[in-house]
């Protein structure tokens, strides 16, 4: 009865050592299931590293070569900038250069003039010495000038600011012992022409006339010189004279026209214009 217990205990217990030599068995399976499943994740892994790495690297090259070229375009802008710039202070240079020379030309220009003002006035004052000079002793007064027979004052010669209307300039040619100039042919137009070309200032045409012994005051259109001669020649006007002005201009004034030197008169207010004159005498 105990032997029979016995066996019992024994094959109970050979059958419990039998269960945990399975158990064992399949541990032990699962363990090489497991570190093979280790191995290859591990190995997965590194792989999943290292394509990630190279995609990584890959990217990183790109946006440092865009960096790279991102950096050379700034350079070439900053480049281009400073050139601009560089340009731009030069063209200001010369700019300011080229005003200085054009003010300095200005002065110059300036100063050239007056020499010419001042020339042609000398030129007035040696013409009419020799005129003075060239004539019989007492046929034209001092600083007159002489032509065919008659004697000429031009008042510019004795003051080239001092003007007068039309009625004081005749005043003062009747204290001299003459009358306002009385153009009698072609030469004598031509004479005085010329010799105001010689004294006018400036291109102002209008304001470089002399008044002349001509005048309409007493007939509106009839023009008449002072010594009662009516005057007929109609292409000694400039174009549009006489007009009238609307403003009663009923005086004759003598100009120098550089586009026809034969239109040399225009009608002025006898009043109220202000302007040189020319004086008329025969010789004595």
């Amino acid at each position: 009865m105990e032997r029979q217990q016995n066996f019992n205990r024994d094959g109970q217990g050979g059958s419990v050592f039998g269960n945990y030599k399975v158990i064992i068995v399949c541990l032990g399976l699962l363990n090489a299931v497991l570190f093979a499943a280790a191995v290859v994740l591990g190995f997965k892994c590194a792989q999943a590293k290292q394509a990630s790495l190279q995609v990584s690297h890959s990217a990183a090259s790109e946006v440092i070569s865009e960096v790279t070229f991102l950096r050379s375009n700034h350079s070439d802008v900053i480049g281009a900038e400073k050139q601009a710039t560089s340009a731009l202070a030069n063209a200001i240079k010369n700019h300011t250069q080229l005003k200085e020379q054009i003010e300095q030309q200005k002065i110059i220009n300036d100063g050239f003039q007056k020499q010419v003002e001042a020339l042609q006035m000398e030129k007035t004052h040696l013409q009419a010495n020799i005129s003075a000079l060239g004539s019989t002793c007492g046929k034209c007064p001092l600083g007159w000038l002489i032509f065919n027979s008659s004697c000429y004052f031009f008042s510019y010669t004795e003051s080239t600011t001092v003007k007068k209307n039309w009625h004081n300039s005749r005043e003062d040619c009747i204290k001299r012992g003459a009358d306002l100039v009385v153009i009698d042919n072609q030469q004598e137009q031509e004479f005085v022409s010329h010799t105001i070309n010689d004294m006018r200032s400036g291109r102002d045409v209008w304001g470089n006339g002399f008044w002349i012994g001509l005048t309409d005051m007493e007939s509106e259109g009839t023009w008449v010189w002072l010594n009662n001669v009516t005057e007929v020649e109609q292409r000694y006007w400039m174009d549009g004279e006489p007009n009238d002005g609307h403003i009663g201009e009923d005086c004759g004034v003598a100009v120098f026209s550089n586009e026809n030197p034969w239109k040399t008169r225009y009608d002025g207010a006898c009043s109220q214009k202000q302007l040189q004159w020319i004086c008329e005498i025969n010789q004595s």
